[in-house]
């Protein structure tokens, strides 16, 4: 899904975010971890900080669908 959303070639046919989610009942503070998570992959990687921001903008823009109340 990332990488269709960065607009790389790959193709996001799945469910939708909520839909895929709806039944985990992720957490606050395990939505932290995945971040944190998702932060130490692209340090580790030496990711730049702009392209940073520019994926953390868009996996945030799903959080409303994937965490839990």
């Amino acid at each position: 899904m990332v990488c269709w959303a960065t607009g790389g070639p790959q193709k996001y046919t799945g469910r939708s975010m909520s839909e895929s989610h709806k039944d985990l009942k992720i957490t606050e503070s395990e939505w932290a971890a995945f971040c944190k998570d998702f932060d130490d992959t692209m340090a580790k990687f030496n990711v730049s900080a702009a392209e940073r921001n520019e994926l953390f903008a868009i996996v945030e823009s799903t959080k409303n669908d994937i965490v839990c109340g």
